[in-house]
């Protein structure tokens, strides 16, 4: 018995040795001080990202310089496909020139009759988010570190996590009553909050509009990658003091990156184009209720606030100002609370609000919104039954589990 014990004990040490012994996966870590006004250095990188050169355009030289994050998995393994309504993909498109496929031929992006839209393919990325006093902490793994690390933008009604998710690369058109992510189509403006949503889930049960968790990992990644918060400074102005609106597709010929100091061109990230600028975006999961923010961070959602989390959150400044605070919703996202910032100081970008209705959130700004559009752009000021020229809806998917 007493050799038993032994060896059972020296089984148990071999295997913490083991395991302490393994790899453990890399973090990806940045720390936003919100008391820092100067977006060149309220952003420091932590744990696994320390010494890394952050990515951003290289304006002279006309392309995107992925500094030291071009192999990170999830900027490596973004991709453009073409996605079947039933949430499976049909393949991917070519990363330099998206009219053709990626083993050659013709696309499908321009196609009404195509059954299915064209999307980004964005890998799973798990991320853990907290606050210790005046700093916001972000940090992405490629696998759930512990518990606390969630992966809210990848999580379906259902509640499974999926190994990847899909992000519109066009604005939608509603055509033939179902709204599409394809190229040189004119978005389709001037609808409600329901009729964008009914338009997105004709695509399928897997299909709507963008959310706040999906925006907010949006906002993360590339903050993460250009150690920043100037989005327009760092992937391009976007389409932001222009006379016209941009059709879809401009931005074809390019990268998964591009953007320029001019305020009338496209902007583009991940493979999104327009992801902020030319329209405002119609989002689901994120209302400003009687002035106080309420979240929810998976599907489903609607318009009311029903399930929502409260979060006890506010909003104050001059409405349609610049944003010069941001903080965590919990481990949710970060939204903005005071609104009395410059183009150049802290987010750099634009927040409207209303205190005294059931808002709806906007992101991004659009066309005629100048310095205040970007990646930290938010309008809670407009009701669900809103209907503008100037505000458009976007498509996801989360695919099935078992294409996923």
């Amino acid at each position: 018995m007493a050799k038993e014990s032994t060896s059972q004990e020296i089984l148990s040490k071999t295997n913490q040795i083991i395991e302490a012994g393994k790899e453990k996966p890399k973090r990806y870590g940045m720390r936003i001080n919100r008391l820092d006004s100067n977006p060149a250095t309220r952003v420091k990188y932590v744990l696994d990202a320390v010494g890394m050169t952050p990515a951003g355009m290289n304006y002279s030289g006309g392309g995107f310089d992925y500094g030291d994050w071009g192999d990170i998995w999830f900027v490596k393994n973004n991709r453009p496909v073409m996605l079947r309504t039933d949430g499976t993909v049909d393949y991917e498109l070519n990363h330099e020139n998206h009219a053709l496929k990626l083993t050659g031929g013709a696309s499908d992006i321009a196609k009404t009759s195509y059954g299915g839209n064209a999307m980004s393919e964005i890998p799973l990325i798990w991320v853990k988010r907290y606050s210790i006093a005046n700093y916001d902490y972000v940090i992405f793994c490629e696998t759930q570190y512990d518990d606390t690390y969630k992966a809210y933008a990848h999580t379906d009604a259902d509640g499974n996590i999926l190994p990847v998710t899909y992000f519109p690369m066009y604005e939608g058109a509603v055509i033939n009553n179902r709204m599409r992510s394809l190229s040189g189509q004119t978005p389709t403006a001037s609808q409600t909050d329901a009729q964008e949503t009914t338009a997105a889930q004709q695509n399928g049960d897997r299909w709507d509009k963008l959310s706040f968790s999906e925006i907010s990992l949006m906002y993360e990644m590339c903050t993460m990658i250009s150690c920043s918060t100037n989005s327009q400074t760092k992937f391009g102005n976007g389409c932001s003091s222009s006379d016209t609106f941009l059709q879809t597709g401009t931005l074809n010929g390019k990268g998964q990156f591009f953007g320029s100091t001019s305020t009338t061109a496209a902007v583009k990230v991940f493979y999104c184009e327009n992801f902020f600028g030319n329209y405002w975006k119609r989002l689901r999961g994120l209302l400003l209720i009687n002035g106080v923010y309420h979240i929810k961070p998976v599907p489903p959602y609607n318009s009311v606030g029903t399930g929502y989390i409260n979060t006890g959150m506010t909003v104050g400044g001059t409405s349609g100002g610049y944003i010069s605070r941001m903080e965590l919703a919990s481990d949710i996202g970060r939204i903005p609370t005071v609104v009395s910032g410059s183009e150049t100081t802290y987010e750099c970008d634009g927040c409207w609000f209303n205190n005294a209705i059931v808002a709806v959130a906007l992101f991004g700004g659009a066309r005629g919104n100048g310095s205040r559009c970007g990646l930290s752009c938010w309008a809670v000021d407009s009701p669900a039954r809103d209907v503008i020229t100037h505000i458009v809806a976007s498509l996801s998917c989360k695919p099935p589990v078992q294409a996923a």
